[in-house]
């Protein structure tokens, strides 16, 4: 009988905890399943929201420099 209070895990191999998979394997795996259009779309994305995080410093920088001479 077994009790409804009580959970059971099911043991992990060790020979798979022994394999160490590369990066390769893994960004394989993860991009696998993407389609090119989304990387794209998503690379063009994360570029603008990088460019409006830099602009405040780059203008700061530009601001001190022309403050010091």
């Amino acid at each position: 009988m077994i009790l409804p209070n009580i959970i059971t895990v099911g043991r992990i191999r060790k020979a798979a905890l022994l394999r160490r998979r590369s990066i390769r394997d893994i960004s394989r795996d993860y991009f696998g399943t993407e389609h090119v259009r989304f990387l794209v779309v998503e690379s063009i994305l994360f570029a603008i929201i990088a460019a409006v995080a830099i602009w405040p410093i780059v203008n700061a920088a530009e601001a001190i420099k022309l403050y010091l001479l």
